[in-house]
């Protein structure tokens, strides 16, 4: 054996090696399931007998919801395998959804919070499970089953007897209304390893079928639980209102704010005096009467049109502007200006300079600017 030969082997050794412990290391384990889930694979799930109940009947559904939004309607069904944190307050849901006219099948090893409505039992003492004779209300003959549960239903004129054995009644249903409540002290009979054990299939099965439009498997109480809605505590007709109001509000503020046709920009905002800075600050000016300011600001402008146009220094004198401005315009624009320079020497001298007399100077002042603007 060649040392290349051992090298290979060894490796291919330590390869597999590897693969076997991961393989034992990371092995998915099953999903973990609360007991009596009627979509859990495990032992203690009630997989199998509902999807047989499934396949069987129309429709079939899981419940999810609290007890007060049970679905109106009649000739429906809920069944509960042992209902975990099953309340007073849902257990009065659940019989006022009855008396409509439903049926409620419940597992549960006691018959505790359902006295009321004839379904009391009591303890035994010494008890202990093993395989015995069940006799059922619909089988014509008697089958094998264990009861873990060490209590039986009390026998009463309202309910009736459906399964039993020889230390009392196993199962029993009492009528609500238009409705029926059916108790099983043998939840564990549904389960995925005892469903087959015995003849706990044969003695159930009779007893989940039925004239149903549906069939409501309770996993609310298994802690698969929907929350309903903010909208679920209003009634429907005040959400239907709300609806139509917000869509009538909608549609209004629409109507007011859309502009219909083809949209036109105005000149003056497209323009520089028409810019809507210019208008924010001259408002500012106004509210806080800074008018012989806003005239100051207008003469600046002027005189650096001025210095633009004609080369004249900011600080010429009123005399020189004219006689300049003989050389370039005729003598009624030259006057104008000439009128122009005499009204701002006069504001200077005004300490209550008025935003009308503005208003008149600056419509005189916009005469000379443009026509500066035009050299």
């Amino acid at each position: 054996m060649t040392n290349v030969f051992k090298y290979r082997l060894t490796v291919g050794a330590a390869i597999l090696l590897f693969l076997v412990v991961g393989v034992l290391l990371l092995k998915p384990a099953g999903q973990a399931y609360p007991p009596y889930v009627s979509f859990s694979p495990n032992a203690n799930g009630t997989k199998a007998v509902f999807e047989l109940l499934g396949e069987k009947q129309a429709v079939i559904k899981e419940w999810r919801k609290p007890m007060e939004y049970l679905p109106e309607g009649e000739h429906q069904a809920i069944v509960l395998v042992e209902p975990f944190g099953l309340e007073e307050a849902e257990q009065a849901e659940l019989l006022k959804w009855a008396e409509k006219g439903n049926d409620l099948l419940v597992f549960q090893k006691n018959s505790k919070g359902w006295e009321d409505v004839h379904l009391a039992a009591s303890s035994l003492t010494d008890y202990q499970a093993e395989p015995g004779k069940i006799e059922s209300a619909v089988l014509s003959s008697a089958g094998t089953g264990q009861a873990e549960t060490h209590y039986r239903l009390d026998s009463s004129a309202e309910m009736e007897t459906l399964l039993s054995d020889q230390k009392g009644i196993l199962a029993g249903r009492s009528t609500v209304g238009a409705g029926t409540i059916t108790l099983f002290l043998v939840p564990e009979w549904l389960t995925n390893n005892r469903i087959m054990e015995n003849d706990h299939f044969e003695l159930i099965w009779p007893y989940l079928q039925g004239n149903w439009r549906v069939i409501w498997i309770d996993e609310y109480h298994h802690g698969y639980q929907q929350r309903p809605g903010i909208l679920a505590i209003y009634p429907d007709w005040l959400i239907v209102c709300l609806t139509q109001l917000g869509i009538a509000l909608l549609f209004m503020i629409w109507w007011q704010g859309k502009r219909f046709g083809p949209v036109y920009t105005r000149r003056e905002w497209t323009v520089r005096r028409g810019d809507e800075t210019l208008l924010a600050v001259a408002s500012w000016y106004e509210r806080r009467r800074l008018a012989g300011d806003a005239l100051r600001i207008r003469e600046a402008y002027l005189r650096q049109l001025l210095s633009e146009r004609w080369g004249l220094h900011k600080g010429t004198s009123d005399y020189d502007i004219v006689r300049t401005a003989k050389t370039h315009w005729m003598d009624r624009d030259a006057g104008l200006l000439s009128h122009v320079l005499a009204r701002l020497e006069e504001a200077k001298q005004d300490r209550h300079y008025t935003p009308k007399r503005l208003l008149e100077d600056s419509k005189l002042l916009d005469q000379v600017t443009k026509r500066l603007e035009k050299e």
